[in-house]
């Protein structure tokens, strides 16, 4: 009854589903989490207006290829999450013509890097129908859908993790545009990772199959057919039409009332390089929209002047100077909400709470709103000119209407000497020492401006305290800091056997008003010298250079692995490092040593068949290393190199004998005869081999008896069939009989075989009928010999003639005697002496002769 239930549901939801049109459009997202796990996301618009609810899905299943060859890799299954309705811009402006939900649906997964590292990347795709039928821009909307479409890179590049988020994409449209007016929307997305994303418009992708559920397909993928006179490059009627800039700003001058269906391509770039591309399709609504009247008209007065303008030039203020530029701003339809923007052109602020006030309302037409604005005294752009677009906008529908003027403004920054140093005097200082020394190096910097003095210290690529580097502050008061540099350079205590070059940066920066970057520095070059260390030596079959093998599974490998140090005292480490596996993993031995001077270890495999796997990876590299511990424990470590290209096993292929004989002739018996063949498998590997016979059950049915018999290297079973003469064909004639034995070995990644073309002729036997029985015999009363007539050696039957009788008769034609039996035995008693005549008869045919009866 559940199976039912279930199967009535699917099947009413496959119905109402198939009729559904409800696609605004929507996207692929990829998320990082960590390590090779990943939130996998689809965001799916859905026409609440001409939408059919029932054509929600509770879960979706996507597709990933491979790009190199579109080669399937596996699905992605995301569930239902959520369900949000998108807000318009401007709640006032909401009209029940366009209502837009957001679902969202998501699953994480761990991927796996042997499935995911292909330099060329990957691609998902979902597809779905179908898109909304009152749609304009395409032909047949109601039976278009919609293909998502999403490119990713590996998550393994060169051996290394590549970690990557792809773009998110900001919200969608969520207000109608209106015929013959600019209309515009910042469609750029964000970037997690930092990436590059360009924005580019594409033509909308559709499905595959006129299916509610089409299973999704690789590339290359159908597109939507455009109606008469609209085009990749013209999707949307109007002037200008539909454009998108690098950026991600979006504009169109619709001159046509519809709804228009769109794509936008978002392509992602890491240091020059495309590492992914997302596909986005939407729909624009475009309404004939009542008069939006005017624009509010606004104008500025900049700090010192008395006049009120539209335009002005690049304005420089002075350190005493005001910062603060006054506004004015009117509408001429009176009764507007006015608010104030001021957008950074050439560098990044939040500029809002520049303002006195960014809001107010004009009642009137012949009212004017006043707004302040006013830039701090430390600029943005020290040193050059700042460049603001101050807005005023008022709240039309469905977007605001706006004025615009721009200002580029040189601020002087505030006057600051420079903090400097006094001690030393040089800029960079490059000594060396040796090592156990304690090393002292006094500065002194000061400020003329009496401004604090902060400190920094930074080492190039290494950490000032993991290597004993200490800064103690003297003197620290305004305009004026004194400190040392104390190094204790002993190696036995700090690891200079990792690193004996230092670059040491020391910059000093005044705190001033505008935090402005006018620091000065020294830098140090240092170098400590290491006690004299001889380098070890390892060899590999006593020889020191990289060696590369080609071995096959089942080969016992063994290497003699010694290593050396000219230093008497020192201890020496040797190990062996499968690189990137682990020995033991693969049933590898190798005992690391430590020692002084002179030490060795040997490696030892027998490469078993679940040892590796040959489909995955064939070629292994083992790194033998020899490091001593020197004083300063310097890593001068030696190695060798092993690299292993492994083959299948060699492999001989068994072989099949009868009776200690190789057999491929035809065996003839007769019919009734009994075969006893005993063969015999041998596989000079010692394999595990086994016999089978071909086409068992016909042989079980003729009554062949054969054990498949399994074993190791040397096996046998017995061929027993014993004959009659049903076997024969028509007429009696040969019956011909094929059995095909076939031993295998049982050899990892390659197995081979013996087979034996068993041929048995069964044949009716051939009987000699030539023969001299007796003619004469004496059934006298006073002797036991010779009392009766039978002839012992009757010819035998076969499967055409048999025995059927024998008859005597007298001399005048009588019957004297009779019998079917052919050991019959004639008395001859009451018939008188004289000659007697017989006749055998055989099936077809009679054999004749006489007999004699004497007394």
């Amino acid at each position: 009854m559940r199976i039912l239930v279930l199967f009535i549901i699917f099947h009413l939801i496959v119905c109402v589903s198939a009729q559904a049109t409800h696609i605004v459009g929507g996207e692929f997202e990829i998320v990082h989490i960590e390590g090779d796990r990943y939130l996998f996301n689809q965001i799916q618009y859905f026409d609440v207006v001409n939408g059919d609810p029932q054509a929600k899905d509770l879960i979706i299943s996507a597709s990933v290829f491979r790009k190199r060859d579109n080669v399937f890799v596996r699905s992605i299954t995301m569930q239902y999450q959520s369900e949000n309705y998108v807000p318009y811009t401007n709640p006032v402006c909401t009209t029940d013509k366009l209502v837009t939900n957001r679902i969202v649906y998501s699953t994480e997964v761990t991927l796996n890097p042997q499935l995911f590292s292909d330099e060329q990347g990957y691609y998902m795709v979902w597809e779905r129908c179908c898109r909304n039928n009152i749609i304009n821009n395409i032909i047949q909307p109601e039976e278009t859908g919609q293909t998502f479409y999403i490119e990713f890179p590996p998550i393994r590049k060169n051996g290394q993790e590549f970690r990557n988020s792809t773009p998110q994409l900001f919200p969608p449209l969520s207000d109608y545009a209106c015929v013959n007016r600019f209309y515009y929307v910042d469609f750029r997305g964000y970037d997690a990772d930092g990436d590059s994303l360009v924005y580019s418009l594409a033509t909308p992708l559709n499905t595959s199959a006129f299916e509610p559920l089409p299973t999704p397909t690789p590339s290359p993928h159908p597109y939507v057919t455009w109606v008469p006179g609209i085009n990749s490059n013209y999707q949307i009627p109007g002037n200008p039409t539909l454009e998108i800039d690098s950026n991600g700003f979006l504009t169109v001058t619709p001159s046509e009332e519809g709804l228009f269906v769109f794509s936008v391509r978002c392509e992602e770039f890491r240091k020059g390089i495309k590492i992914g591309t997302v596909i986005r399709d939407f729909q624009l609504f475009v309404l004939d929209c009542p008069d939006p009247g005017v624009p509010p008209q606004i104008k500025v007065k900049a700090p010192g002047s008395d006049v009120y303008t539209s335009k002005l030039d690049t304005i420089t203020l002075k350190v005493e100077d005001s910062k603060c530029f006054d506004f004015s701003v009117k509408d001429m339809d009176g009764n507007e909400k006015i608010t104030m923007r001021a957008i950074p052109i050439n560098f990044d602020a939040d500029l809002k709470d520049l303002f006195s006030t960014n809001i107010g309302v004009l009642s009137n037409p012949e009212d004017t709103l006043g707004f302040q604005f006013c830039f701090p005294d430390c600029p943005y752009l020290p040193g050059e000119p700042m460049v603001v677009d101050v807005i005023a906008q008022d709240f039309t529908c469905p977007l605001p209407l706006m004025d615009t003027i721009r200002i580029i403004v040189m601020v002087e920054t505030p006057p600051n000497q420079p903090p400097k140093f006094v001690r030393p005097v040089q800029d960079e200082i490059t000594a060396s020492f040796t090592e156990g020394s304690l090393i002292n190096f006094p500065f002194e910097a000061i400020d003329n401006d009496l401004d604090s003095i902060l400190l920094f210290a930074e080492g190039d690529g290494f950490d000032l305290s993991k290597f004993g580097i200490k800064i103690d502050t003297l003197i620290f008061e305004k305009g004026k800091i004194s400190f040392d540099i104390n190094w204790n350079t002993d190696c036995q205590i700090y690891p200079f056997g990792l690193k004996n070059d230092f670059r040491l940066k020391l910059y000093i920066e005044d705190y001033d008003q505008c935090s402005i970057d006018n620091r000065d520095s020294i830098i140090l070059n240092i170098h400590i010298d290491l006690p004299d260390n001889n380098v070890p030596i390892v060899l590999l079959d006593n020889d020191h250079t990289d060696q590369e093998l080609i071995v096959h599974i089942e080969d016992n490998l063994l290497f003699d692995v010694h290593a050396f140090d000219g230093d008497p005292t020192d201890i020496i480490f040797l190990e062996a490092v499968g690189i990137g596996f682990d020995l033991n993993d693969l049933g590898i031995a190798f005992e690391n040593q430590t020692g002084r001077s002179n030490i060795q270890s040997n490696l030892q495999w027998q490469i078993a068949c679940d040892d590796v796997n040959l489909f995955q990876r064939d070629e292994y590299e083992i790194l033998f290393i020899v490091e001593d511990e020197d004083k300063c424990k310097v890593q001068n470590a030696d190695t060798v190199k092993l690299s292993l290209k492994i083959l299948p096993p060699l492999n001989n292929a068994p072989e099949i004998f009868i009776d200690g004989q190789v057999l491929e002739d035809t065996i003839i018996v007769d019919a009734g005869q009994l075969i006893d063949l005993n063969i015999v498998g041998t596989d000079i590997d010692g394999d595990p081999i086994s016999f089978n016979l071909l086409d068992e059950t016909q042989a079980s049915g003729l009554g062949v008896g054969f054990d498949q018999t399994t074993g190791k290297a040397n096996i046998s079973s017995k061929f027993i069939w014993q004959t009659d003469c049903g076997l024969l064909a028509d007429d009696y004639k040969p019956g011909i009989y094929t059995f095909n034995i076939l031993l295998n070995d049982y050899k990892c990644l390659v197995p081979k075989s013996d087979s034996l073309k068993l041929v048995v002729m069964v044949r009716d036997e051939e009987i000699n009928y030539e023969m001299l029985p007796p003619n004469v015999f004496t059934p006298n009363n006073n002797d036991e010999i010779n009392q009766s007539y039978y002839i012992p050696d009757l010819p035998r039957d076969n499967c055409a003639q048999q025995f059927e009788q024998i008859v005597i008769f007298n001399r005048w034609g009588k019957e004297v005697f009779g019998s079917k039996d052919r050991d019959f035995h004639w008395s001859g008693t009451d018939e008188p002496n004289g000659v007697y005549y017989y006749m055998i008869s055989y099936t077809g045919f009679f054999i004749k002769g006489t007999v004699s009866i004497l007394r």
